[in-house]
């Protein structure tokens, strides 16, 4: 659901109304009291743009496009279905999408560690620093095993 500009800016204008009496009584200036709604508009104008900008997707399946979110209908490259008929179900099961044949042989060639690593930083999205912290060894030590192992994919 978006933002309803012209209901929230009444509410906006009907808040600051008792909110300056409130302040005036309290013995502010009319300098502070400005100041304290223009902080306030600032607020109020963020959170009309990221409510604008930022909307729920309904996890629902539909069997019709008419029953689906009008957001489904504006953005048809939101859904999407994966084909998952020929993929491989275990822990290297992304190799079994890799088109080029010289790379998957380079690829299955490779020991159980460096796939893990692999799988680590491209598959899982770990960073080296993480992947380093959980094998407890350098950065370095990841980069190096990195470079050795594009070294081996690149020579036949």
């Amino acid at each position: 659901m978006g933002f309803h500009y012209g209901y929230e800016k009444r509410k906006f204008d009907m808040e600051w109304s008792r909110l300056e009496q409130e302040y005036r009584a309290a013995g502010m200036s009319d300098e502070q009291i400005a100041d304290m709604k223009e902080y306030d508009w600032t607020w109020f104008c963020s959170q009309r743009a990221y409510l604008n900008r930022v909307q729920g997707l309904p996890s629902e399946q539909y069997e019709e496009e008419l029953e689906q979110s009008c957001l489904f209908q504006k953005f048809e490259s939101l859904s999407c279905n994966w084909d998952t008929g020929d993929v491989d179900k275990h822990r290297f099961g992304w190799l079994s999408t890799i088109e080029n044949e010289r790379l998957y042989q380079r690829l299955c060639e490779l020991s159980e560690d460096d796939l893990e690593l692999l799988t680590l930083l491209i598959g899982d999205g770990y960073r080296q620093a993480d992947v380093a912290r959980l094998w407890n060894c350098s950065r370095s030590a990841i980069t190096q095993r990195l470079n050795k192992i594009k070294d081996f994919l690149k020579n036949p």
